[in-house]
C-alpha cells in the first residue's frame, strides 16, 4: 500500500524479541516456575505417602487418589499460564495496533517472515511494552 506521500507504509516487528523482553512474560515465566516447584513439592508429599502405606489395597487407592489430584492440579496450572500468556500476548497486539495506527503505517507485518523492507518498530514497542 502506498501512502498519501507515495511511501510505503509498512511496518516490521519483531514478537518474539518483544516477548523476550517484557517484564510481563518474565513476571509470568518466573511465576509458573514457582508453581511448578510447588507441585512437584506436593507430588513428592504424595509419592511418600504412598510409600509408607503398608496395606497395598490402601496404598494402590492412595496412588488413584493422588493421580487424579496431579492431574487436575498439572490442568489448572497449565490454564492458568495459558490464559495469563494469552492476555500478555493481546497486549502486545493492541499495542502494535495503537503504535501502527499513531505512527500511519498501513500494516505491520511480522519481522521473521519478511525478507526485505518494512520500517522496524520492535524497539519502539518494547519499551511501550515492557
Amino acid at each position: 500500500m502506498k501512502s498519501q506521500s507515495g511511501t510505503n507504509n509498512i511496518a516490521v516487528v519483531d514478537v518474539q524479541a518483544i516477548v523476550n523482553s517484557s517484564a510481563q512474560v518474565k513476571a509470568l515465566k518466573e511465576e509458573q516456575a514457582t508453581k511448578v516447584k510447588e507441585l512437584n513439592s506436593w507430588l513428592q508429599n504424595a509419592q511418600n505417602e504412598v510409600n509408607a502405606e503398608q496395606d497395598k489395597e490402601k496404598q494402590q487407592a492412595l496412588l488413584q487418589k493422588y493421580n487424579a489430584e496431579f492431574a487436575l492440579k498439572r490442568r489448572d496450572v497449565a490454564l492458568q499460564y495459558q490464559q495469563e500468556l494469552k492476555t500478555v500476548s493481546d497486549n502486545i497486539s493492541q499495542t502494535v495496533a495503537k503504535e501502527a495506527e499513531k505512527k500511519g503505517y498501513s500494516m505491520v507485518i511480522a519481522k521473521n517472515i519478511v525478507v526485505y523492507g518494512g520500517i522496524d518498530i520492535t524497539e519502539d514497542i518494547a519499551k511501550i511494552v515492557k
